[in-house]
This record gives C-alpha cells, structure tokens and sequence, in this order.
C-alpha cells in the first residue's frame, strides 16, 4: 500500500514538471517578442498546484462522516410567555406562572402595568412599550388582556368620544398595532376576553370592548379566548361564586366586582393553556383537500353497419329478498338423483344447459334485429345449435 502511494506521487510530480516544460517552450517566443517575462508567474502556478490525489482504498462506512440532513431550526431553552395588559393581565400572568411551571419547560414573564391601556398614550404608551420589549426579549407566546381602563376620550388629532366612529377607529388601530408588532417577531398571540362584570352599566362598556377585541383577532389571525360566558354563575347572571379546578364551590371573584382571586386567576389562566394546546394541534393536522372531479363524456357506441345508436340495455331490477324465484319451464319439479340440493332448499335450480341456450337465443336475435336480418334456423348436431336437447 505504503509502495503505491509512493509511485503515484513520483508520477504525479513527473506530470507536473511536464506541464512546467511545456509551458517554458511556450513562453520563450513570448518573451522574445519584449513581451513582460511570465515565468516566475508560471513557476509560481506549477508550484502552487494542489498534490495529486491519493490511490488509497475507501475507508469503513463506520469511519466516514454521514451528510447532515436539513432539518428546520427548531426551538431551544424554554417557551418564552410573556403577558400584556392592565391590572387583569397581571391576575392572569400570576395563574399562568402557577400552571406552567418552569420545571416543565416553561418561562412566565410579566409585562402587565397596572391602570395602563390602549387609549391613554400620555399615561403609558403601549406601542411603544412592546416594540421596546420584543427588541429585548424572545417572545414564543404573547398573551394579552386589557381594556377595564379605556373608557376614556381617545385625544389624537381632536378629542374622540368613547364609542364614537372616531374613537373606535382609532382603538382598532391600535390593537392591530400591539398584534402586528408581536407577530412581526414570530409569538403566537391570544387576545383573552374581558370577563363578566358585577356593574351592569361597566359590563356593557366591556362587552362593547369584547366585540373589538374579537373582531380585530380574527381579522390579524390570532387566538380569541372566550372568558365571558365561562365567568358567568349557573343561572347565567355574574356570581363572585364559581367551580374551581377540582370542581369545588370557591370565591372566585373580588369585592369591587371585577378582580378574581387567585383561584379566579388560576380558572382563567386554564382558557388560556387550553387555547395554547387547542392552537398547537390544530397546526399539527393537515387538511385534506378535495380536487374537484369533472364528469368525462362519453361518446355513444354506434353500429359500423346501420349507422345507428346502440343504447346498452338496462340490467333488470334486482328480486326483493321475500320474493320466490319462479321455477324454469323445462326445470322438473322433483329432483333428477338423489341428494339433489334443490330438494332440501325447496328452491328449484334451473339446467345449466338451458341457462346457455337462452342467452345465446337472446344474442342472437339482438344481432337480427341490429342488423335488420333474420339468422337462419340452426341444424340439429351444427354448431349453433344451442338448443335444450330432448330428455
């Protein structure tokens, strides 16, 4: 081995200064011509080739390197939640950092700020805030509940009354502004419901706020995540009462009517995972999508002879299932030999011989009556003579 390597070397350099004479031979009329001299750059060439290439045997499929597949980036460290919103942003963050613990691959981050919200940018500028936070963090998840503190005069080139045409295009815009900046960075964002209220008069204002909330959701594409109906006691009216986890009859809300204790808040941090669980198997099924099927047409079948359409004649109606089957003319009633299984059934066979001689009969006169003759009546002991023989 050790000796093949050796000559294959020797060659190669041989072949290498070949190539160097030939190119020297080469030059000389060049330089002669007073021409820049090029051989020192030739040299350098010759000199600067890359060695030959080793005769060796293929090492082990064990010792060589296998080609990496290309493979997706896939996530690393744990999922980055990070919560939004006012001061209910931060009951929810505190329930979502109990059902998602660390220890299971999980990292809760609390954004929230108490008496924020979309309208006073004066007071605290959501907008920017959240531009600033996806620059520094990594958001996998952003999960968002706000609105309680925005029934207030919107002040953006002029004063815009709550609920006016003004004031709601604007507030659109800026939830689809908070969406938009946070999807731009890859999270997966949920858009919670604000809850039922004790106050009539504020539940109205949320439930007004719900009907933006969930119209601009499904118009950015983001998880809406229904709490309302869910908040609601069991004669459909607001209760400070409700079921916890377990199923147990608990407090689950506050004094002033709209805050939940933290057994509210672990409740509500539930639609949320649920929703999260919901959203990650919906992406792992693939729809299947039916292709329309257009009808082929067919072309009639016509006669080379007459010119004439053949139409196929339709099969005959199948018998019900009670209805007897009629016994063949020339089928005897009792059975020919013993053991005959006509007997035992009660149900007669008919002769194999006639079953042939009447679809040969029904052939043929189809083909007469196709082609407009009449086939001449079959000798006895000819070939077409298809005819039941006398018993």
């Amino acid at each position: 081995m050790r000796r093949a390597v050796i000559g294959t070397v020797v060659v190669a350099g041989l072949a290498v200064g070949s190539v160097g004479a030939v190119l020297a031979q080469a030059i000389e009329p060049v330089q002669s011509a007073n021409l820049p001299s090029i051989t020192s750059s030739t040299t350098s060439l010759v000199e600067t080739l890359p060695p030959p290439i080793q005769d060796s045997a293929p090492a082990d499929a064990a010792d060589m390197a296998p080609i990496p597949d290309v493979v997706p980036e896939k996530r690393t460290g744990p999922l980055n939640v990070h919560v939004f919103g006012d001061s209910l942003g931060d009951g929810i963050w505190a329930g979502l950092y109990r059902k998602l613990p660390k220890a299971d691959g999980y990292k809760v981050t609390k954004h929230s700020r108490v008496s924020t919200g979309l309208v006073r940018k004066d007071f605290y500028n959501w907008s920017k805030a959240v531009r600033q936070i996806v620059a520094k963090h990594r958001v996998d998840v952003a999960v968002v509940m706000i609105g309680t503190n925005d029934r207030q005069t919107i002040v953006e080139g002029g004063r815009h009354a709550l609920r006016s045409p003004g004031w709601e295009a604007i507030y659109k815009a800026r939830i689809d502004d908070m969406t938009q900046v946070l999807k731009d960075e890859g999270a997966e964002v949920f858009w919670v419901e604000l809850p039922a209220m004790r106050s009539p008069r504020f539940g109205r204002d949320m439930k007004y706020f719900n009907t933006l909330f969930e119209d601009r959701a499904a118009a950015n594409g983001i998880t809406y995540v229904p709490t309302w109906q869910r908040t609601l006691g069991s004669n459909g009216k607001y209760s400070a009462y409700g079921l916890d986890d377990k199923g147990r009859k608990r407090l689950m809300r506050t004094n002033d009517g709209i805050h939940f204790t933290m057994r509210g808040y672990v409740k509500m941090a539930g639609f949320v995972t649920t929703a999260m669980e919901e959203a990650a198997q919906a992406e792992e099924v693939v729809p299947i999508v039916e292709l329309p099927v257009e009808p082929v047409a067919v072309a009639p079948l016509i006669d080379p002879i007459t010119g004439a359409t053949i139409t196929a004649p339709l099969a005959p109606a199948p018998l019900a299932p009670d209805q007897p089957v009629a016994p063949s003319v020339d089928q005897p009633d009792a059975p020919d030999a013993p053991g005959d299984q006509s007997a035992v059934s009660g149900t007669p066979q008919r002769s194999e011989r006639a079953g042939v001689s009447e679809v040969a009969s029904t052939i043929a006169g189809a083909l007469s009556d196709l082609r407009g003759f009449v086939l001449p009546e079959p000798k006895p002991g000819r070939a077409d003579d298809l005819r039941q023989p006398a018993e």
